[in-house]
C-alpha cells in the first residue's frame, strides 16, 4: 500500500521584525507598539494622532514617559544611520558623474585631436550619423587686469544693508523691541534620564 502524500502545505513563516522593532522591544513593548502603530500611519496627521491619543489613553503615564524618550533616542540613532548610507550613495554617485563626464569629455577630446593630427575632417559622416567640430561663442580670460585700458572697464558698487541680528536681540532682551523685526524663542524638547531618588534627597536637602 502506498503511503499517502500529504497534500497539507507548510505554514508561511512571519516575516522578521526590523531591527528598529527588535531594539524598542529591548528595552520597552509600550515604545514597541507606538513605533508599531506609527509604521501604520498613511499621513502626517495619523502620525500626531496616534501619539496625541497614547497620551490621552495611557493610564501609567511614568511608563508613557519613558516608551516617549525611548523612541525618541532609538529614532535619533536610525536618523544617523540613514544619514550615513545617504552620505555613501552620494559619494558612490559622485563618483560614477565624475567617472561619466570624464568619459564624455574623452570621447570630444580623441575627435579634436584626430582633426588636429589630420586624421578626421571637420565633418565626418557614418552610416547613420555624422560627428562635425563646430566653433563656439568666443570666450574672454582676463590675465592681467591691471594692464587692461580703462574704456574696457566696469565699475560696478554693490552696497549691501544688513540688520546686525546680535544688537537686535540684544534690544529685545532689555525690553527693547526693535521695529520691522520680530524675536523669538523656539521650544525644544529634551530627553534625558530622570535624577534617582539619591539625587533628588540631595536636591530637596
Amino acid at each position: 500500500m502506498k503511503p499517502k502524500l500529504s497534500t497539507t502545505q507548510p505554514k508561511r513563516q512571519a516575516a522578521p521584525p526590523s531591527v528598529m522593532l527588535q531594539s524598542l522591544k529591548g528595552v520597552s513593548i509600550l515604545a514597541a507598539q507606538i513605533w508599531r502603530r506609527l509604521q501604520g500611519a498613511e499621513t502626517p496627521e495619523q502620525e500626531d494622532d496616534i501619539l496625541v491619543q497614547l497620551w490621552e489613553l495611557q493610564a501609567n503615564q511614568e511608563a508613557l514617559i519613558d516608551a516617549h524618550a525611548e523612541l525618541a533616542d532609538q529614532i535619533d540613532a536610525e536618523l544617523a544611520a540613514v544619514r550615513a548610507r545617504m552620505e555613501l550613495l552620494v559619494k558612490i554617485h559622485v563618483a560614477e558623474l565624475e567617472r561619466l563626464t570624464r568619459w564624455r569629455n574623452g570621447l570630444d577630446r580623441t575627435v579634436l585631436q584626430l582633426n588636429d593630427a589630420g586624421l578626421i575632417s571637420t565633418e565626418a559622416a557614418g552610416q547613420t550619423r555624422r560627428i562635425r567640430i563646430k566653433l563656439n561663442p568666443p570666450s574672454c580670460e582676463v590675465l592681467d587686469l591691471s594692464q587692461v585700458p580703462e574704456d574696457y572697464i566696469t565699475v560696478k558698487e554693490i552696497i549691501e544693508r544688513k540688520p546686525d541680528k546680535q544688537a537686535i536681540k540684544a534690544a529685545w532682551s532689555q525690553g527693547l523691541p526693535v521695529p520691522g523685526t520680530h524675536v523669538d524663542r523656539k521650544r525644544k524638547v529634551v530627553y534625558e534620564l530622570a535624577p534617582t531618588s539619591l539625587e533628588r534627597m540631595k536636591a530637596t536637602a
